[in-house]
C-alpha cells in the first residue's frame, strides 16, 4: 500500500509540474487568434516576452496601424458588438501597446491586460514637434509614465472582464503659456464579451474635470460627479444605452460671451432594435434640473422629461446616412442628402411626452411649465428629395401630425408678452382651469387647431 501511495504521489507531482510545461493552451489560442486577426486587417503586431518565468507567461504587444482602410473595413464587419473606443484609437495619432500576463496553470483562465498608448506615430509627432516643442515633451514624458492608461482583467472561460482606468490628475502648458488641466478619478468597468468585442458593459466615473485656458482670454471648465453607464449591444443597430449623471456643470467664456450651463440627476435610456430591416429607436431623458445662461438671458427648467419613440426606419437608408456622416461630416452635403433618403423611405416620431414641471425665462420668475405629445408620421415617397429641391412646400402631403400642447397660463401669457403676433393664436386656445390646451391635426396640407380650419 505503501508502495502504491509513493508510486500515486509521484505521478501526481508529476502531472503538476507538467502542466505549466504544457501551457494554458486555451488562452494562447484566444491571444493568437485575436493577433493574427488584426495582422489580417491593416494592423501590424509587433511581439515581445516580457518577463515570462515558470509559472506565468508575460507578452508586450504593440499596435500599428499600416492599412486604414482595411482595417476600418474590419471595424465595420464586426456587425454583433460594438467597438470599444481604443479600437478606434488606432486609427488615429498614436501607437497603442498592450501588456499581456496570465497563468501557464491549464485550470488558470484569468488573464491580466494593461492597454496604453505607448508612442505618437512619426507623422503626430512630428507634427506636434513642430507645433507646440514644448506640449510635444509633456505629451511625451505623459505617454512614458502611461498616464493614459487602464487595467483589464479578462476571464478568458467565462468571456467576462473587470478593471480601471488609471487616475489622471495633468496640468499642461501650451507654448504661449496656456494651461489644461485634466482630472479624471474612480473610472472602473465590467462587461462580457470578447477582447475585441465586447457585448455589455457598465462603466462608472466618480469626477471628471477639465479646465482650458484658450488664447484670447478664452476659457472653458467641464466638470461631471457621478456618471454611470452601462451599454448592451447585440449588432451594430441593436442596442440598450442607459445613463445617469448626478451633475454636470460647463463653463465657456471669451470676451465677447460667457455660457454657462448646469445640470442635476440627468438620466437617459434608450434602445435600438432591428426588426425585418426596420429600426426602431426609443428614448427616454428626465433631469431633476437644468439651467443655460449667456450673456442674452437664462432658461431653467424643472424636473423635466422626455419620452420619444422613432419606428420604422428603413436600415439600409440609416446605414447610409451613417457612413456618409461618418465620412463626409455631419454638416456635408451628401449628409443631408443621406438624411433625405432616411425620410424618404417614411418614419414615424412619437413624442410621448415632453415636459417641465417649473420654468423660467430669462429674468422672469418661475412658473408652471408645460407637457406636450406629438406623433408625427412621414410616408414614402421615392421622389421625396426632387419635391424638396423644387419646393419644401411639396412635402406637407407626405406629413400627419397629431399633437397635443398643455401650457401653464401663466407661461402662456408670457409667451403673448413676449411675442405680440402669437397673439393670434388666442382665438383657438382652449382654456382649462389654469392651463391652456391646443389640439393640432395636420392631414393632407388640411391644419385643424382645436377642431377649427386654419386655412
Amino acid at each position: 500500500m505503501t508502495k502504491k501511495i509513493v508510486i500515486i504521489g509521484v505521478l501526481v507531482v508529476a502531472a503538476l509540474a507538467a502542466l505549466p510545461v504544457v501551457g494554458n493552451f486555451s488562452v494562447n489560442k484566444v491571444l493568437d487568434k485575436r493577433m493574427a486577426s488584426l495582422e489580417q486587417n491593416g494592423i501590424k503586431v509587433e511581439e515581445k516576452d516580457n518577463g515570462s518565468n515558470y509559472l506565468t507567461t508575460k507578452r508586450h504587444y504593440e499596435f500599428k496601424l499600416v492599412d486604414a482602410v482595411k482595417f476600418q473595413t474590419y471595424l465595420e464587419t464586426l456587425s454583433e458588438a460594438q467597438v470599444p473606443g481604443y479600437m478606434s484609437a488606432m486609427l488615429d495619432d498614436v501607437v497603442m501597446a498592450a501588456d499581456v500576463e496570465y497563468s501557464k496553470v491549464v485550470v488558470e483562465s484569468d488573464v491580466s491586460i494593461d492597454l496604453y498608448p505607448v508612442a505618437f506615430t512619426k507623422t503626430a509627432d512630428a507634427r506636434m514637434l513642430q507645433e507646440d516643442a514644448s506640449l510635444h515633451e509633456q505629451m511625451n514624458k505623459m505617454l512614458k509614465n502611461r498616464a493614459f492608461m487602464y487595467h483589464m482583467d479578462y476571464d478568458v472561460a467565462a468571456s467576462k472582464f473587470k478593471g480601471y482606468i488609471k487616475d489622471i490628475d495633468e496640468t499642461i502648458t501650451f507654448k504661449d503659456n496656456k494651461t489644461a488641466k485634466i482630472l479624471f478619478k474612480s473610472a472602473t468597468f465590467k462587461g462580457d464579451g470578447t477582447l475585441v468585442e465586447p457585448k455589455s458593459v457598465d462603466f462608472n466615473v466618480k469626477n471628471a474635470d477639465v479646465h482650458f485656458h484658450f488664447p484670447e482670454s478664452a476659457e472653458m471648465m467641464l466638470k461631471l460627479d457621478d456618471f454611470s453607464s452601462s451599454s448592451d449591444f447585440t449588432s451594430k443597430n441593436s442596442f440598450d444605452l442607459d445613463y445617469t449623471l448626478s451633475s454636470l456643470h460647463f463653463t465657456f467664456v471669451t470676451p465677447k460671451s460667457n455660457v454657462k450651463i448646469e445640470g442635476e440627476m440627468l438620466k437617459a435610456l434608450s434602445t435600438s432594435k432591428v426588426t425585418n430591416k426596420k429600426l426602431n429607436t426609443t428614448a427616454h431623458i428626465s433631469m431633476l434640473h437644468f439651467k443655460v445662461k449667456d450673456d442674452n438671458g437664462s432658461l431653467e427648467l424643472n424636473n423635466f422629461d422626455l419620452s420619444t419613440e422613432v419606428n420604422n426606419v428603413d436600415e439600409e437608408a440609416y446605414l447610409a446616412l451613417q457612413k456618409a456622416s461618418e465620412t463626409a461630416g455631419p454638416s456635408s452635403q451628401f449628409t443631408t442628402l443621406a438624411a433625405i433618403g432616411v425620410v424618404s423611405k417614411g418614419l414615424e416620431l412619437k413624442i410621448d411626452n415632453i415636459s417641465a414641471e417649473t420654468m423660467a425665462i430669462k429674468d422672469a420668475p418661475l412658473m408652471q411649465g408645460f407637457k406636450h405629445k406629438i406623433d408625427i408620421t412621414i410616408v414614402p415617397d421615392d421622389a421625396l428629395i426632387q419635391k424638396i429641391q423644387v419646393s419644401p412646400l411639396l412635402v406637407a402631403n407626405n406629413i400627419g401630425i397629431d399633437a397635443d400642447l398643455d401650457f401653464s397660463t401663466a407661461l402662456y401669457n408670457y409667451a403673448l408678452q413676449q411675442n405680440a403676433q402669437l397673439i393670434i393664436a388666442d382665438k383657438y386656445a382652449k382654456k382649462e382651469g389654469d392651463r391652456v390646451l391646443f389640439n393640432i391635426k395636420v392631414h393632407q396640407s388640411q391644419v385643424l387647431v382645436n377642431g377649427q380650419s386654419l386655412f
